[in-house]
């Protein structure tokens, strides 16, 4: 006695297709939701679509930044520190690119 195949077999890459694609369906519908009810904004500030942008608040100071930070390290080093970081990176990227 032969065993029926069934036309398409599940295999996995077509659970993790179907999963993810009821996941953002999942997430749009929630998005929708949220918006339409006004979740997630902060109470008593409502300044319109962009009360997410903080320089639109007037005095956002005092909502994101209790207690500010000051960095002792001049700017002008960081950028150059950033720079340098990248700069090593992809000189060892390479390096590794030829070896390998």
């Amino acid at each position: 006695m032969k065993k029926e195949k069934s036309a398409r077999p599940r295999t996995p890459m077509r659970v993790v297709c179907t999963t993810g694609i009821l996941l953002f369906v999942a997430a749009v519908f929630v998005a929708i939701y949220m918006m339409y009810h006004n979740m997630g904004q902060v109470p008593g500030i409502d300044f319109g679509p962009g009360q997410y942008y903080y320089t639109d608040i007037p005095g956002w100071q005092k909502y994101f930044l209790p207690d500010p930070y000051d960095n002792p390290v001049p700017l002008g080093v960081l950028i150059a520190l950033f720079f340098a970081w990248g700069f090593l990176m992809y000189r060892l990227w390479i390096y590794l690119d030829r070896k390998l």
